[in-house]
């Protein structure tokens, strides 16, 4: 019995693993581009081109690390407008806006969270980047970073940016 456990595993392992679809893999469905989950449940693909013409704003970091500081200049659109221009904050109010959660997710799995209300320019109006450039180098495609200005720690540092969820 002992020697049929680990290849039990394996199958069932793979098993599961093929079930796995498009819808699994959030990136799949959007080559290069992420999918924002809005509060009402409606998933929407965008492009890398969409995120592409959006306006750029630069955001001079600097954090610390469990490797160290890190000290960078990013460049990329607003996080703000590119939930804006996707057309995942239509008709919200900003009264509702305050109640709401941006969950950040990279493809790596690794997830940071910021409240809606600390992004939109009705309240805080931070300047959280969705970053294509790091120190004047293309980032890649495919490649976002979420940078928050002002944190202290890297902690909400999400790279590969995949999957926007509001919540």
């Amino acid at each position: 019995m002992t020697r049929r456990a680990p290849i039990l595993l394996v199958l069932l392992f793979a098993a599961v693993s093929a079930h796995r679809t498009l819808a699994d893999d959030p990136a799949a469905l959007t080559p290069n581009g992420l999918t924002i989950e809005t509060a009402a449940g409606k998933s929407i693909a965008v492009s890398e081109a969409t995120i592409a013409a959006l306006a750029t704003k630069t955001a001079e970091i600097a954090f610390d690390t469990n490797h160290g500081a890190q000290h960078a200049v990013f460049d990329g659109p607003l996080l703000w407008a590119v939930l804006d221009q996707s057309g995942a904050l239509a008709g919200m109010t900003p009264r509702e806006q305050v109640g709401h959660v941006v969950i950040v997710t990279g493809r790596d799995g690794y997830r940071a969270a910021l409240a809606l209300g600390e992004i939109s320019p009705e309240f805080e109006g931070k300047s959280v980047l969705l970053a294509e450039r790091m120190n004047g180098t293309a980032l890649g495609a495919g490649h976002r970073r979420l940078i928050v200005p002002g944190d202290h720690r890297g902690g909400r540092d999400v790279r590969d940016v995949v999957t926007i969820t509001l919540r």
